[in-house]
């Protein structure tokens, strides 16, 4: 787990790789059927159920005021927005998309975000509110946004059971995980455990060609979401009374996008053409915005500070330590004098 940790997107990346080289050097292995073959190479969809379920424990039910306000706007946007690039690909150029991303991908990469460096950022940027935002913006994880977006669009031949089949073990997880916060934990614990597995599957129905080709449209993709960060930074802050720069957190694209296009495909079989395509561009893209967020929220966060005043800001550590220590020099003057003193 370390050593997957040490690279970005590690979690899939890494499985993925593996198990295309696998499949390219000793294909008969993954064949052998029976549990090896039910587990590394044809069992995604039980994987793709496991995930929605341990996506739906984090969904918190108690969730109330500003949490709940930022977690539906953040969602809202990252549909509308998402959906709306994707829908524009595929009305102006087809089906087979523009300098080699397809609807597909698109929609898969701009439906997701990364929960993870979004939770990280929310410590130096954010405060409880947008940290709580999370247990309603989650649901963004895995294809269900994108069913529905590609389903509504006519871009894909989506059923209706389909879609249903996906928000069962959704509705399952959080029910669950609302009533036995045991099983949240454990759940919260497994979901890279799960990832791997599914990242492993996907790599061995792959191959590295897809995987060389879907480098450079890979990483346009990792520079178009950023890109689009800008139109949700000042979006969400137009929701906002104090502004904050985690709008930004939403031009990333999640490691687990690359899960979405293969799932997608298996509701409509059509798609299964330019699904492993998608997922290697995805992957690619996910690692690129990776690096490149942080920056973005960080100099996000210096415009805002230089563009408004203090009370017009989201809380934030730094301000609320700043604010405690300022207070404090006032209730305590006769401090303040002696620190003088000794300098």
């Amino acid at each position: 787990m370390k050593l997957l940790k040490k690279f970005p997107g590690g979690m899939i990346i890494i499985p993925m790789l593996a198990a295309i080289l696998i499949n390219m050097f000793i294909p008969g292995i993954l064949n052998l059927g029976g549990p090896t073959t039910g587990l590394f190479k044809a069992g995604n969809q039980a994987m793709m159920g496991l995930f929605l379920i341990v996506c739906g424990s984090q969904i918190n039910f108690k969730t109330v005021g500003r949490p709940l306000y930022k977690g539906v706007v953040l969602l809202a946007l990252k549909f509308i927005i998402g959906a709306a690039i994707g829908w524009t690909v595929g009305a102006i150029w087809g089906a087979k998309g523009v300098i080699g991303l397809t609807p597909l991908a698109v929609m898969a990469s701009m439906l997701s975000a990364n929960s993870s460096l979004y939770i990280a950022l929310c410590a130096e940027y954010g405060n409880s509110s947008d940290s709580g935002a999370i247990t309603i913006f989650c649901i963004h994880d895995g294809p269900f946004l994108t069913m529905i977006a590609m389903g509504v669009s006519g871009m894909a031949n989506i059923p209706w059971t389909s879609i249903v089949a996906m928000i069962i073990p959704l509705f399952v997880g959080a029910i669950w995980g609302n009533l036995d916060a045991d099983f949240k934990s454990l759940c919260q614990k497994s979901q890279n455990f799960v990832i791997i597995w599914m990242s492993f599957g996907i790599g061995s129905n792959s191959s590295l060609g897809t995987i060389v080709k879907a480098g450079l449209p890979g990483v346009a993709l990792g520079l178009i979401a950023p890109l689009v960060g800008f139109i949700y930074f000042f979006v969400y802050n137009l929701f906002l009374k104090k502004k904050t720069s985690l709008g930004f957190a939403l031009g990333s694209v999640a490691a687990n996008s690359a899960l979405t296009p293969g799932l997608v495909a298996a509701a409509d079989p059509a798609l299964k053409g330019v699904a492993g395509m998608a997922a290697a561009q995805c992957a690619t893209a996910s690692i690129i915005t990776m690096l490149i967020i942080p920056f973005l929220v960080g100099g996000g966060d210096k415009w805002l500070k230089k563009h408004y005043s203090a009370d017009r800001l989201n809380e934030q550590p730094a301000m609320a330590a700043a604010a405690a220590k300022a207070n404090a020099k006032q209730v305590n003057p006769s401090t303040n004098q002696a620190e003088r003193g000794t300098v």
